[in-house]
């Protein structure tokens, strides 16, 4: 496979995965806000864009929902714009037509002509939640659809690789930046936060499954780290990004690669929860976030183009 190729599908994954996850935090804050003083109003959007490595990128304005929601769904000067990240996905999927399958290629470029034509603007004025939900939906439909249709090939493994690096990334910096936001605050995180969190990852049924309606904090947190069957904690994800990297790495720097992207999921997977919050989960966070960030750094220096500035979050340009 080309190495152009093989970066596109990479691409491909990490975009849809990131307007999925913008679209449900998006979600999440909205309906959190209905019931919240007004007071909170403008520290909730504030976090939220941090929580998406945008509050450098929008800057001093006012953090009120409709400009919040604009920036973070449809503003074109925002290169993580739900809108702009479909179309990202759009175009890397075009360049690599002949190496997804044709039901993949039409479930994206539906989404994106459907987004062209929805009249957004005006739908996040008056009922922001369709929009969500809507996003949220054709982003799983478009991963069902490359599941059920792509074999188990090497595209099919760099899509899936540049998905779960996105969603390892994007879970921990929800963790770190919600639970820095109340450390400061001088209060612990109560059910409603934690009842956020969960929501955010999509998290709340299947944990109250595994855990009924305990809403401990160390219980949340192992949880969304360490399960090793939720799809979207961060130790499930590295292992289906170690997995994927074993199968693609080749050359002299494969054991490397794999050495860094085997601490990493070691780092995880044999942490324990309460030394973690002894130590400080904050700088625990910080740092595994810095360790998925060189993973992905190292994937591009092996597979794609070695020793270039990536855009390996949405403020960073290419």
């Amino acid at each position: 496979m080309l190495s152009r190729h093989a970066e596109a599908l990479f691409w491909l994954g990490r975009y849809v995965e990131r307007a999925e996850d913008t679209a449900r935090v998006l979600d999440v804050t909205y309906h959190n806000l209905l019931e919240s003083p007004p007071s909170e109003e403008s520290s909730a959007w504030r976090e939220l864009l941090e929580v998406l490595f945008l509050d450098q990128a929008f800057g001093d304005r006012d953090s009120v929902a409709g400009d919040v929601t604009r920036y973070l769904v449809v503003d074109q000067s925002n290169p993580g714009s739900i809108v702009a990240s479909v179309a990202r996905a759009r175009e890397n999927a075009f360049g690599v037509r002949d190496r997804i399958s044709t039901e993949l290629w039409e479930a994206i470029n539906q989404f994106h002509l459907e987004l062209t034509s929805w009249d957004l603007a005006t739908d996040l004025d008056q009922q922001p939640y369709s929009v969500f939900r809507a996003v949220r939906n054709r982003c799983q439909m478009i991963a069902g659809v490359a599941s059920q249709t792509m074999p188990r090939d090497d595209g099919y493994r760099f899509i899936l690789l540049g998905l779960m690096l996105e969603r390892a990334e994007m879970t921990c910096r929800l963790l770190a930046v919600r639970y820095a936001r109340l450390l400061h605050a001088g209060r612990p995180m109560g059910f409603h936060a934690w009842l956020a969190v969960l929501k955010s990852v999509s998290a709340y049924e299947a944990y109250l499954k595994a855990h009924d309606a305990s809403f401990e904090p160390t219980r949340v947190l192992e949880f969304l780290l360490l399960s090793p069957l939720f799809p979207r904690s961060v130790l499930f994800a590295l292992r289906v990004a170690e997995s994927q990297l074993d199968r693609l790495a080749v050359g002299e720097e494969r054991a490397n690669l794999m050495r860094l992207v085997g601490r990493v999921r070691a780092r995880a997977e044999f942490c324990d929860i309460d030394d973690v919050l002894r130590s400080g989960l904050d700088q625990f966070l910080e740092s595994l976030q810095a360790d998925i960030y060189d993973v992905a750094r190292a994937v591009d220096q092996h597979f794609f183009r070695a020793g270039t500035d990536l855009e390996l979050h949405a403020y960073q340009a290419t």
